[in-house]
């Protein structure tokens, strides 16, 4: 499969692979670790370990398909309540590209993931997302998208409308993302280092244990505005460093409290009331391994 077609299945991938992902990296592979200490708990934070993996399984002349994996794991360190220290995500995206003519292409994806405390595995510890869209590429510089996508999440039905930007400002600055969701505005330093600003939108949700917590869910909202500093090592692998501020959200749920819709992160009805819930802002640092395009 050549890099470019690869390349282009990889960013349709990472379309739907995670709405919590930190930056849209453009990358098949990496490895990432993020920290956001807890304002009102002294020695409390909540970090982020994440991983990928994106894979090509077919390759046509107008249709090409790649799929993939996504674990993660959010560690609650003296966290105030009482949910366990510990939830796991494990996602496996599927992915696929119709090339329409030499300026347009429809991509297809859809992502399913096991998002609990894995305290107890069941059917109803599973989540989805599908989304489709339209690439239209205007120049050699600007390619531009629209897209709709959908996440039956625990707290309801998400719609997730995409606008899709990719322009190569000039032969430095780089200007790419997914609005309102992801932003990424990076500057080549020359040589082997990028910098840049980075913004990441979104919200998802974790089934608790049926035995402790009688399937209650907790809802995650987020939102990291982030500067970034990457040294490629060798080749296509780079080392990539980001700190800024963190907006954090988590509200505890019953089960019976569920089946709203939202679009991103917005409720459009009013909400039930939660168990309990924590806001937290905050500083944000994360460090990545990655290969990257």
């Amino acid at each position: 499969m050549n890099r470019n077609l690869y390349r282009s299945l990889v960013i349709i991938l990472l379309s739907f692979s995670s709405l919590k992902s930190f930056g849209q990296e453009k990358s098949p592979f990496y490895i990432k670790y993020s920290h956001t200490p807890i304002e009102e708990v002294d020695g409390g934070h909540i970090s982020q370990l994440e991983a990928q993996l994106l894979l090509p399984i077919h390759r046509g002349k107008t249709f090409s398909l790649a799929t993939g994996i996504t674990p993660e794991v959010m560690y609650l360190e003296n966290f105030p309540m009482d949910i366990g220290n510990r939830l796991y995500g494990l996602g496996i995206p599927i992915g696929g590209k119709l090339k329409l003519n030499d300026r347009d292409e429809m991509f297809l994806a859809t992502k399913m993931v096991l998002s609990s405390d894995l305290e107890d595995i069941s059917a109803e510890d599973f989540t989805f997302a599908v989304g489709i869209g339209l690439h239209r590429k205007f120049s050699e510089k600007l390619t531009l998208g629209l897209g709709l996508g959908y996440s039956h999440q625990f707290f309801g039905d998400q719609l997730i409308p995409l606008f899709d930007f990719d322009y190569q400002i000039s032969e430095k600055l780089h200007f790419y993302g997914r609005f309102p969701i992801q932003g990424t505005l990076a500057w080549n330093m020359g040589g082997r280092s990028t910098s840049g600003l980075e913004w990441n939108l979104g919200a998802d949700s974790y089934r608790l244990s049926e035995e402790t917590h009688n399937s209650e869910y907790l809802q995650y909202r987020h939102f990291n505005g982030t500067v970034f500093y990457s040294h490629r090592l060798y080749k296509n692998w780079h080392m990539k460093l980001s700190g800024g501020i963190a907006g954090q959200k988590f509200q505890w749920f019953n089960d019976s409290d569920s089946g709203g819709w939202t679009i991103v992160t917005i409720p459009l009805s009013d909400q039930p009331e939660p168990i309990e819930e924590l806001q937290n802002n905050g500083p944000f640092v994360q460090i990545g391994f990655l290969y990257s395009f």
